[in-house]
């Protein structure tokens, strides 16, 4: 998308470069060049600043999308932490059992589920799978007459992680529309070349090629950055699952943890 965003961008201002050679032809006297020239340099302050503030709103909302992801990966790796400390204290089968699917749940995450949230937006089936065996692990716990006390805790993280996870995923979605972004890559160029094929012929050549390149690289960063965040999982600036890496770790250093029935990627093992 940001190739094609740039090549959008630089094919409008060749066009408009073009276009302002032509309307110089046509130009022969002072007057002609005053009537054709200066008030269509005046019309092009406030259609970049029109522009220039719907780019602004879309950013600061891509931003905030962008934020809630991150949030949410944090908060989600939180609960599992937090879920696994309290099924340590589970009596056996069920306690050692939602410890070893917790650790499985982080690798799952931070493994196939994140890289497929990278590649097409949503998580990968071996992840959602994860997510169901926790939740009926804690569904025994809570049918197996234990403490009230301690499934209580359990419950409250399992309710936690749950949440943290649909916020996670539902941020992966794209929040501009796809119309939305259409008319930002359109109001972009239509700049560009406006910018290219209008600015005053009294202005030093100079003077004409700055304002072009300013212009240019303030808009086409602008977007790409809107268009780069909108990737939450999958961008540049990318939101990496290093907490749940954490979490995984922390899982694993505990006696309950170091033997889970699932390999590196997250998937159950033969047989478990």
């Amino acid at each position: 998308m940001a190739a094609w965003v740039i090549i959008v961008v630089v094919l409008s201002g060749a066009l408009g470069l073009l276009a302002q050679r032509r309307l110089a032809r046509r130009v022969r006297t002072e007057s002609q060049d005053a009537a054709e020239g200066i008030p269509l340099t005046d019309l092009l302050a406030p259609v970049r600043i029109l522009v220039a503030l719907v780019l602004a709103f879309v950013l600061v909302q891509t931003f905030s999308s962008y934020e809630d992801a991150s949030d949410a990966a944090n908060d989600e790796a939180s609960a599992v932490s937090t879920e696994a400390v309290a099924a340590a204290l589970l009596p056996s089968p069920i306690g050692p059992d939602l410890v070893a699917e917790l650790r499985c749940y982080a690798r799952a995450v931070a493994g196939p589920g994140w890289a497929s949230l990278e590649a097409t937006r949503r998580t990968s089936s071996i992840s959602s799978e994860a997510d169901a065996r926790v939740a009926a692990v804690v569904a025994q716990a809570q049918q197996a007459g234990i403490s009230e006390t301690l499934v209580a805790e359990v419950v409250a993280a399992e309710r936690g992680r749950a949440a943290a996870r649909r916020v996670r995923l539902a941020e992966a979605a794209p929040s501009v529309p796809a119309i939305v972004t259409a008319l930002l890559i359109g109001c972009v160029a239509i700049t560009v070349a406006s910018t290219a094929a209008f600015a005053g012929r009294r202005i030093r050549p100079s003077l004409r090629w700055t304002l072009l390149g300013v212009t240019t690289l303030i808009f086409t960063a602008s977007l790409l950055v809107i268009l780069d965040l909108d990737r939450p999982f999958g961008g540049v600036a990318r939101i990496d699952p290093t907490a749940m890496r954490a979490v995984e770790e922390q899982i694993g250093a505990t006696s309950l943890g170091a033997d889970p029935p699932c390999d590196r990627s997250g998937a159950p093992l033969a047989g478990s």
